[in-house]
């Protein structure tokens, strides 16, 4: 599949960019929410990434 590549790329950019909105708004709760949901989505896709690299 062409596309099977990409999807946990783009899962790992859109991470650092929620982690990056998150860090502007840290001193909040919806900052420090968005700030866990893109380390989450970061270390989904590195694990994913793992995953499928070494079986």
């Amino acid at each position: 599949m062409f596309f099977g590549n990409m999807w946990p790329l783009a899962i790992a950019v859109v991470g650092i960019i929620l982690c990056f909105i998150g860090f502007g708004l840290r001193d909040r709760n919806p900052g420090l929410v968005l700030m866990g949901i893109g380390f989450l989505a970061v270390l989904y896709a590195v694990f994913n990434k793992a995953k499928e690299l070494f079986g």
